[in-house]
């Protein structure tokens, strides 16, 4: 396993479609020794920094629909691991709150999304699994969704003029 450097854009680069960050990535159709070193590194990385709710494969450079995500922040096994995930439902009430990504920093700013989600997505060995979430899980698994997807939270933000300058990311 290697903790694998983050790729990372700058204000000044967030309308560049040429950025990794901003393209969508490639299924995942091939389970094995290969993607699960690559799902063992997003791990390792995802670990190594302690303010991380969550890391998407193209935060470490490559090009597939994966993410990790552990919102309650406990080393071990990540709460969720999700492969080629798909919103079937995001629904509920609206709300704003403060988002901040790692590929992104010293950044934060206010996104809207719906409350309540329900994905379908395959697990590190491709059997397929739905979940169903709210609040603070539904935040975390639809930012990773959109980092998959080309997205950054910025994208969603009404004006990037609301961007606050944060150190969220000097506490690592």
């Amino acid at each position: 396993m290697s903790i694998l450097p983050l790729v990372q854009i700058s204000t000044e680069d967030l309308s560049n479609k040429e950025n990794p960050l901003k393209k969508p990535c490639n299924d995942v159709d091939d389970f094995g020794s290969d993607f699960q070193k690559i799902v063992d590194d997003l791990i390792e990385t995802f670990w190594s920094h302690r303010i991380a709710v969550g890391l998407a494969a193209p935060q470490i450079g490559i090009q597939l629909r994966v993410a990790v995500i552990n919102q309650k922040n406990n080393e071990g096994e990540p709460d969720l691991l999700i492969v080629n995930p798909k919103i079937i439902s995001n629904t509920g009430k609206k709300d704003r709150r403060m988002e901040s990504c790692m590929s992104l920093p010293h950044y934060a700013g206010e996104v809207e999304r719906r409350h309540k989600i329900s994905i379908s997505y395959q697990d590190r060995f491709g059997e397929i699994r739905k979940l169903e979430a709210s609040g603070f899980l539904a935040r975390i698994i639809l930012h990773e969704i959109d980092h998959l997807e080309g997205f950054l939270y910025v994208d969603r933000m009404s004006s990037l003029s609301r961007l606050e300058s944060t150190d969220i990311f000097n506490k690592d």
